[in-house]
């Protein structure tokens, strides 16, 4: 099968390997001219995942048309804020494929879920199914051992997508809510950013413990306001994606934070990691979309004001910590 694959970072990338295992053609739309250069010259994306040499199964491009063209399906790997601008030129092309979202985060302006804007963006002509669950990037380029959820509503299009992805190595799970497992991927992105501020600042295995459990407790809050179900935030894609981008060392969310315990600031660490964090242009949608919904978000809360308004981390460490009393299912 030919699957295209839109966005050379490292999560394309590595998908783009996984899916070259399993004898599929591969087309790799790479946004950068640079690395597109070093691609067809070294066959490695220095840029997003050093040291992966890519199969002569997997060809690259710079025009979305002939990706268009090439692809019987597609594998969409691109940043949030750039998933609407990317894929509004070629719309009319895609009718009659499939498409995979690999992508998380909400919409900043429209707050909208990845899939949702790519049901607009093609007026509802192409089915879509999203992909999520604990799976850093390199580990899969690794080929070890890691477990997904597929989610679409109703099941053809995740069963369809866990035929091609699914191996001995990555297996994959279905799932019909496709809103629980959109929503517990782009929150985990912003938790894990939380995450790394405790992590800098050394303030112990009992508060990350914490953090994690009530971080979950706000997630299944919004998904529960946006229709998803409870039950899907305690799988591989709420509380299993959460652990891994909250704690595990390869998280760029987790590292984000950890910088910003050292007095880094927001712009700064964006520019100096080099490799897209999702969760900082999530936390302006999911703090907007908590207001909009009349969601209790105040962890969300916190970490709004303190990268988009520089509020003090110890004051937002206080102001949570001296909350007034709650049950804890409140």
């Amino acid at each position: 099968m030919k699957i295209g694959i839109i966005g050379a970072g490292a999560w394309g990338t590595a998908f783009a390997i996984h899916l070259a295992r399993q004898g599929h053609q591969i087309l790799l739309w790479v946004y950068e001219p640079e690395l597109f250069d070093v691609l067809q010259k070294t066959r490695e994306n220095t840029f997003y995942l050093p040291s992966f040499l890519l199969n002569s199964q997997i060809d690259f491009t710079l025009s979305l048309k002939d990706f268009a063209n090439f692809s019987d399906d597609v594998v969409v790997a691109i940043p949030s804020f750039a998933l609407r601008k990317t894929l509004e030129p070629v719309s009319p092309l895609l009718s009659g494929k499939r498409i995979l979202v690999l992508t998380k985060g909400f919409e900043e302006n429209t707050f909208m879920r990845m899939s949702t804007v790519i049901h607009e963006v093609t007026q509802s002509r192409v089915p879509v199914a999203s992909l999520s669950g604990p799976s850093f990037a390199k580990e899969v380029a690794h080929g070890f051992f890691t477990s997904v959820v597929i989610a679409s509503d109703g099941n053809e299009v995740s069963k369809y997508f866990q035929n091609i992805v699914h191996n001995r190595n990555f297996r994959v799970y279905t799932s019909e809510d496709i809103i629980g497992l959109e929503v517990g991927g782009a929150m985990k992105n912003v938790m894990a950013i939380g995450a790394g501020i405790i992590d800098g600042l050394k303030l112990g295995t009992n508060a990350q413990a914490a953090f994690v459990t009530r971080s979950l407790a706000e997630i299944k809050r919004l998904g529960k306001a946006m229709g998803a179900k409870e039950t899907t935030f305690m799988g591989l894609s709420g509380i299993g994606d959460l652990i891994l981008t909250c704690y595990g060392g390869l998280s760029r969310n987790r590292a984000f934070g950890i910088e910003l315990s050292k007095g880094g600031k927001p712009e700064e660490i964006i520019v100096n990691q080099k490799q897209v964090v999702e969760g900082y242009y999530t936390i302006k949608a999911s703090h907007s979309l908590s207001k909009k919904l009349d969601v209790d978000m105040p962890i969300t809360s916190e970490l709004y004001k303190i990268v988009f308004e520089a509020k003090n981390l110890q004051d937002s460490i206080e102001d949570i910590t001296s909350r007034g009393f709650k049950d804890e299912d409140a």
